[in-house]
């Protein structure tokens, strides 16, 4: 960080008392009278006038006609200022004569007005002392400047402060630098009172190396005069470094957030940062992810709920200082959202209907919910009643449901398809599979072997035959006794 402070310098005029020099060979009749500074504390560089009156005496015998007045340094002959030709003042007159002029350094200066002047045919050359005294004061500006890198925006912190007993007012601060764009370069405060100080951000973007950045602040004072006071500071900007680093790894849950770490390695941050995942041509996801600060790193979360199983391209584009930058990593991709299987299957011929019982079992890690399981049709299964399909409803993860179902099967059918559908992570999910029913679904044992129904034949037979006898032995007998 750079810092540079100016602070302003107010000017006291301490103004002795004018010593008339006599006129060249002859005793003056003129004399300065007071020389007085506007305004009454310029500060260092800002112009100001020195007012003077020069005075003719009563006494004096003719007018006095004034040639020259001009301000030098006491021992040098440069002038400060000097005016010419200022006309003429009758004996018992005065004229208020303004110098403009400025003091550029802070310091004490021993200063000199001189007057020349005619009357009554000779030379007159009045001088006056003038002791100007600069020293520290009114508001100050400090300017912090930030590391800065070619082509990116450089923080500029500048702070006014007012140590003065006085309020500052109508504040307008402009910053400004040479192959360094700033941004938003103006502010504006209505006043700073005694004793605080306020601290404005700028933007600089530099282009060179080196720069120097300027600070000009503007006020009025509490007596109503205009000042101006500046600071400056270097610029020394390094050289562009852009190095990034992208790690992706899997998080926790039955679709598992996708973690990547951004590392930014270089000197300037990584602006309009976007993390993208990519299924090959398809993206998955896109989310913007801000600022990563210099020689730093954040850590972005992606929550995927679209793929279970993928290798996915994880790619971070961004901005660094003028440049467009893009940097690469792979994953692979394994979601666990709720996943129905059907589990401890039991089929058993009831009434003639095949019965199947079991589990859905979820080995998934989230629930699966409206849970369905029903049997298909298909060639030689119907669905029969009491359940031809049998909701489980919710499964909660790493736990079961039981359920029935019923088919009328044809005799040498070995399987019987069932379907399973659900909703796992707000998607439906539909599965089939086949129950083998071979064990139950043959022709039943007691027609197989013919002891079954056969045997009710041959009881029938036997029992008719019984009767058919005893008719038979009951008519002889009758026919007997009739005899």
């Amino acid at each position: 960080m750079t810092t540079r402070a100016l602070p302003v310098a107010l000017l006291f005029v301490v103004v002795l008392a004018g010593i008339p020099v006599p006129a060249l060979g002859a005793e003056a009749t003129a004399y300065i009278d007071d020389v007085t500074i506007s305004p009454a504390q310029p500060t260092p560089g800002e112009r100001f006038s020195l007012v003077t009156v020069v005075q003719n005496a009563e006494n004096s015998p003719s007018n006095l006609k004034i040639t020259d007045m001009y301000v030098r340094s006491a021992g040098n002959s440069k002038d400060l200022a000097r005016v010419e030709d200022l006309g003429t003042i009758p004996p018992g007159s005065d004229l208020r004569v303004p110098l403009s002029m400025r003091l550029e350094d802070a310091g004490t200066y021993n200063l000199r007005v001189t007057v020349v002047g005619r009357s009554d045919g000779k030379v007159q050359r009045l001088e006056y002392p003038v002791i100007v005294r600069v020293r520290e004061g009114g508001p100050q500006v400090s300017v912090e400047v930030g590391d800065a890198v070619i082509g990116t925006d450089t923080p500029v912190r500048v702070t006014v402060s007012n140590g003065e007993d006085t309020v500052a007012r109508n504040l307008r601060l402009s910053v400004s630098a040479d192959s360094a764009p700033v941004k938003n370069d103006t502010r504006v405060v209505p006043k700073l009172d005694s004793g605080q100080s306020q601290t404005f951000q700028f933007s600089v973007a530099p282009e060179t190396a080196e720069s120097e950045l300027v600070a000009s602040l503007q006020y009025t004072t509490a007596d109503g005069n205009a000042r101006t006071v500046t600071a400056t500071a270097p610029i020394v900007a390094e050289a562009l470094r852009e190095e990034v680093r992208l790690d992706a790894t899997l998080g926790e849950g039955a679709h598992p957030p996708v973690r990547v770490d951004v590392t930014n390695l270089g000197n300037a941050p990584l602006e309009d940062l976007v993390l993208t995942l990519r299924d090959d041509d398809t993206t998955v996801l896109g989310k913007p992810a801000g600022t990563v600060a210099p020689e730093s790193d954040r850590t972005i979360l992606l929550n995927v709920s679209s793929v279970d199983r993928a290798t996915l391209d994880v790619v971070a584009s961004y901005e660094t200082g003028s440049r467009d930058g893009t940097a690469e990593t792979t994953i692979d991709y394994t979601a666990s959202p709720g996943q129905i299987e059907l589990t401890g299957i039991d089929v058993e011929r009831e009434e003639g209907d095949i019965h199947i019982s079991g589990s859905a079992s979820n080995v998934g890690l989230s629930d699966a919910q409206s849970v369905i399981v029903r049997v298909v049709p298909a060639e030689g299964v119907v669905p029969a009643r009491p359940y031809k399909e049998y909701f489980v409803g919710t499964v909660p993860a790493s736990d079961f449901a039981s359920f029935d179902l019923y088919a009328a099967v044809e005799g040498g059918v070995t399987s019987v398809p069932v379907e399973v559908s659900y909703l796992a992570d707000g998607r439906r999910r539909t599965v089939e599979t086949s129950v083998d029913v071979s064990d139950v679904s043959g022709v039943p044992e007691q027609n197989a072997s013919g002891n079954g129904g056969g045997g009710i034949v041959s009881a029938l037979l036997v029992g008719g035959g019984l009767l058919a006898f005893l008719v038979v032995v009951g008519v002889s007998i009758y026919a007997y006794r009739r005899r």
